[in-house]
């Protein structure tokens, strides 16, 4: 945040985006650049020979400049591809007591596979829910709500607006967890539309939150069988291969 603040000052006086900045930035560094060559002329003098030394000087400083700006940019390239994402594929993943979901009517079975895959772990479901699939939350909610386990239907109003999806997640995990960790949840993206399920994603890139998706058997064009869950987890520590099934 520190950085982006910094560079934000620095592209105020000096990219031409914002004239009024960068008119002023211009004339302040003429003026420096002005006073320097004065002082340097005062003090190596103005005669030929001492104007070649002053230009051989502004040169070999530059040249620095730019080879160390360089230098910089390839150890900040590196120190960042250290930090890039990975994301870590992992088939009969832990089951968890909280999960986060978008019921829909075309994916209620695949819903119902991870409900039933978590199963007696289960204490907290939130169900985010578009107004087309209000009575599919609604008959779920009846069915699994029993015993310690509790389901949320959390309204969605834009089902294809990523922000408002990426928000009601992040407000699950901010103000809805009593008590549970973050790691003791899952936000399935299997149901919903793709911005729906884009919006969950971006809710969930930390290595604290975990993403799940169940798929299916096809056959003959269509769904046949939904599968247990894969688990996905956004990893920021190291460098690694996408789908990585080792764990």
């Amino acid at each position: 945040m520190q950085r982006r603040a910094t560079a934000e000052v620095f592209e105020l006086f000096f990219t031409p985006r914002f004239p009024l900045f960068f008119v002023a930035g211009a004339l302040l560094l003429s003026v420096m650049g002005n006073v320097l060559s004065d002082l340097m002329k005062g003090y190596l003098g103005d005669r030929p020979p001492r104007l070649w030394l002053i230009l051989a000087i502004v040169t070999v400083t530059l040249a620095a400049l730019v080879y160390t700006a360089y230098v910089v940019g390839i150890l900040r390239a590196r120190l960042l591809a250290r930090h890039e994402y990975r994301v870590l594929d992992k088939p009969h993943p832990a089951k968890r007591r909280g999960l986060i979901a978008f019921p829909s009517l075309q994916q209620r079975a695949h819903l119902e596979k991870a409900l039933d895959y978590h199963g007696d772990a289960l204490e907290r479901v939130w169900l985010v829910t578009t107004e087309d699939a209000k009575q599919t939350a609604s008959d779920l909610k009846q069915k699994y709500e029993k015993g310690r386990l509790t389901v949320t239907v959390i309204p969605l109003a834009d089902p294809w607006d990523l922000l408002t999806t990426k928000g009601a997640v992040e407000k699950i995990y901010q103000e809805r967890l009593d008590g549970m960790a973050e790691q003791d949840v899952v936000a399935d993206f299997t149901g919903g539309t793709k911005p729906m399920a884009v919006g969950m994603i971006f809710a969930c890139m930390s290595p604290s939150r975990t993403l799940e998706y169940v798929p299916a058997t096809y056959e003959g064009g269509g769904p046949k069988e939904p599968l247990d869950p894969i688990e996905y987890v956004f990893d920021a520590r190291t460098v690694g291969i996408l789908n990585d099934t080792s764990g």
